[in-house]
């Protein structure tokens, strides 16, 4: 269809002829980037967002001082302190299963110089420090009473001593504490005369009896007796026993080490 001039001027008239032009952004020129790494902090350049001359902080080459068992005051020059020490732990380099303990003083763990508690894969617990003992009367002792008359057992032998602390019939504590103490007497040679027998357990503290009285029997009696002692350190212990009744000392108190007749033994419960 033909349009006359006007009427195509008209309908070109309709429509928005105007340029839209976008504009360019005005390219900022950044400098060569000047981060370094230095001890301390400084101040960039605030004309640009990011400053290209930022000094940014870091550690210098100083090796740090390695840990030890004691803490030193480190320097304030640079944070974290290179120079700062930190208490460490002493290690422990004795047997394995070994139980470790604390420093009163440090909060470190230490070793022992002997006798280290153990505990095994199984958990079975060994105290090879703990006192523990086991001695006895390997020959009779003849003729000891029977009249009245007190006399203290001669353990001469020993089966096992894990402290070494029994000797010349005697055992000594160690340490202070609670001592489970038992002992067993066995006696020969008796008269239908003899009427009491008397065992005792005596220590640096107390004395511990049993007494008991004898009827009609055969030649040979025993008297045993258990306690838990309270012992300080370097108290001692040992076996006391009387028989009355008999006109002498005929009494024999009999020793065997393989049917263990006479026998005393004892361990620190705590």
């Amino acid at each position: 269809m033909f349009l006359p001039p006007a009427k195509l001027i008209g309908q070109i008239r309709g429509f928005d002829m105007s340029i839209h032009v976008t504009p360019i952004p005005r390219l900022t020129s950044f400098g060569t980037p000047a981060f370094t790494l230095g001890t301390t902090n400084s101040a960039g350049d605030s004309d640009i967002a990011v400053a290209s001359n930022s000094t940014l902080l870091a550690f210098d080459a100083t090796v740090p001082a390695t840990i030890g068992t004691s803490a030193a005051a480190g320097s304030a020059a640079v944070a974290p302190h290179r120079d700062h020490v930190h208490s460490g732990v002493a290690l422990i380099t004795s047997v394995d299963n070994e139980i470790a303990r604390y420093t009163g003083t440090g909060g470190q763990l230490q070793g022992y110089t002997s006798g280290a508690p153990t505990i095994s894969d199984t958990g079975a617990m060994l105290k090879p420090g703990q006192p523990a003992f086991l001695a006895y009367l390997n020959a009779n002792q003849s003729n000891a009473t029977g009249n009245g008359t007190t006399v203290q057992v001669n353990f001469n032998a020993e089966v096992y001593d894990q402290t070494n602390n029994f000797a010349s019939s005697a055992f000594t504590a160690p340490v202070t504490g609670k001592y489970l103490l038992s002992a067993s007497i066995y006696m020969d040679d008796r008269t239908t005369s003899a009427t009491q027998v008397v065992i005792e357990i005596t220590t640096s503290n107390r004395r511990y009896i049993r007494q008991d009285g004898l009827g009609a029997g055969t030649s040979g009696f025993g008297i045993a007796m258990t306690t838990v002692a309270d012992m300080d350190a370097t108290d001692t212990a040992v076996i006391k026993v009387m028989v009355a009744g008999e006109a002498g000392d005929t009494i024999d108190i009999l020793g065997n080490g393989t049917l263990m007749h006479t026998f005393f033994a004892g361990a620190l419960l705590a």
